[in-house]
């Protein structure tokens, strides 16, 4: 899809197939607005009311373009709010898909909500991008039906022209980090290992202030980085830790974001069911999410320190692979009891957590497809956040409110850490008892976090679907960094 903006009507009546035109219930309708006696005749004729979920499409309203128009109804106009809009847009995209206009000119981009200019745009593109995605790498019969289709949105004046412009810009610089993530999930496992994301981001990440290195088996054998390595010992594919610093702004403290990244998890000894394991591919989707975010920041431009580490590895299985009851030294010193080898993600996150100690971050935030726990605690629509701080979890909740996506925050209780006391060495991986899984990994984390402010983002139910990767939660972290560096958080965090 393309997007375009016009700021006169004069321009637009000489290509578009298709107007596309906000009705309200029981509204009067005066000639002068739409125009065309022929619109004001069609709705008396079919009774059209203007409620939510119906339109009304009228053929050929100019005769010699053969132009249509489509009356979208929007339901009472005092009553329109975010949320009417949002149902408002999804159903004209559905009308454009049912009768497959290529050019369109918008101007449901108009309705009267109490929301800027930037929010209506955003929010239909995002939309749309989510409507038309599609991943046909490995199909031989390409079919994108939407690539040719243009949205045309009209503007009465400069401020308005100017405004939307920043608006598209924005929006499609986000959208293309978001889908460039949900395309490396998307990807088989047998192709989408660490060294292909390695080589993926060389290739797709290109900004004179990034920085892209990573550090090998070797490299963190020597480190002591023992409980991370520890995961991938059974498996043919190397593990790598991926770091890209975009340090855009020298004078700040350095923001460190951290994304799991597990390209494939049979679960270990500790076997995972076959039902579905072939959606264990998105167990790097945390690391994935670093990558878009990354991408999107560098091409905004954001004046802004940011470190990203994907930390990725595989959790297959051979005579070499963890063991329940196996003792392993982190970077930390610290000792863990394995109880269950299919509890990996806090394994490879514990050595990056004390690794990026070395960077002393303003705050560090990491993102885990962690616990199945917390897909049956929030769902499939609602991220989880734990933090050892309570304004940066604040923050991170105002950001997503902002746009619209979910997460909520689950307590971080000290007195759950004694489910990860062990008889035989300094903690265990995880608990005996199936209560409070999401909050018990924190706990376990937070066991690492202690020198500096952090959060921790659980995605276990909403990184996919039944229709592959969703690119959560890539636009709450933007939106937040975006805030932070504007200084809305500057008193808080």
């Amino acid at each position: 899809m393309k997007y375009k903006i016009f700021k006169k009507k004069k321009n637009y009546y000489k290509k578009n197939e298709c107007a596309i035109i906000n009705i309200y219930e029981n509204d009067k309708i005066k000639k002068n607005i739409l125009k065309y006696n022929l619109i004001l005749k069609e709705i008396k004729k079919y009774n059209f009311k203007g409620k939510i979920n119906t339109h009304l499409i009228i053929k050929d309203i100019n005769s010699v373009k053969k132009e249509d128009c489509i009356l979208i109804g929007c339901g009472k106009k005092k009553k329109i709010n975010k949320n009417i809009f949002l149902k408002i847009i999804k159903n004209s995209f559905k009308i454009i898909k049912k009768y497959n206009y290529k050019n369109i000119i918008y101007f449901l981009n108009k309705i009267k909500i109490k929301k800027k200019i930037y929010w209506k745009i955003f929010n239909i593109i995002k939309i749309f991008k989510k409507k038309t995605y599609l991943f046909d790498k490995f199909k031989n019969k390409k079919n994108n039906k939407y690539k040719d289709i243009k949205i045309n949105f009209l503007v009465k004046n400069k401020r308005e022209y100017i405004l939307t412009k920043k608006a598209i810009k924005k929006s499609l610089i986000i959208f293309k980090g978001i889908k460039i993530s949900k395309n490396l999930c998307n990807t088989p496992p047998n192709i989408c290992n660490s060294t292909y994301i390695y080589k993926k981001i060389n290739n797709k990440i290109r900004h004179p202030k990034i920085k892209i290195s990573c550090l090998d088996k070797k490299k963190m054998s020597s480190l002591g980085m023992n409980a991370y390595l520890s995961v991938n010992k059974g498996s043919y594919n190397k593990p790598l830790m991926i770091q890209i610093k975009y340090n855009n702004n020298k004078n700040m403290k350095p923001i460190v974001i951290i994304g799991k990244g597990v390209t494939f998890d049979t679960g270990g000894i500790s076997l995972k069911t076959s039902q579905n394991m072939y959606k264990m591919k998105y167990d790097m989707s945390g690391a994935a999410s670093i990558y878009g975010i990354i991408y999107i920041i560098s091409k905004l431009n954001i004046k802004i320190n940011l470190i990203g580490i994907l930390a990725c590895a595989e959790n297959m299985i051979n005579g070499n692979s963890n063991k329940p009851g196996d003792i392993i030294k982190t970077l930390s010193k610290k000792n863990i009891e394995i109880i269950n080898t299919d509890a990996e993600g806090r394994l490879i996150l514990c050595d990056v957590l004390t690794y990026v100690e070395k960077y002393d971050p303003k705050f560090v935030i990491d993102i885990a497809t962690l616990t199945g726990s917390c897909a049956i605690a929030l769902g499939n629509k609602i991220n989880g956040l734990l933090s050892n701080n309570k304004k940066l979890s604040s923050c991170l909740i105002k950001s997503s409110l902002e746009i619209e996506e979910n997460i909520h925050e689950l307590p971080l209780f000290s007195q759950y850490k004694k489910y990860l006391k062990s008889n035989i060495a300094d903690i265990k991986n995880c608990s005996n008892t199936i209560y409070g899984g999401t909050i018990i990994a924190a706990c376990f984390l937070s066991y690492f976090t202690k020198k500096y402010k952090w959060a921790h983002i659980d995605i276990a139910g909403t990184a996919y679907n039944n229709n592959g990767s969703t690119g959560q939660p890539i636009n709450i972290i933007v939106q937040f960094l975006i805030n932070y560096i504007k200084k809305k958080w500057k008193k808080i965090i």
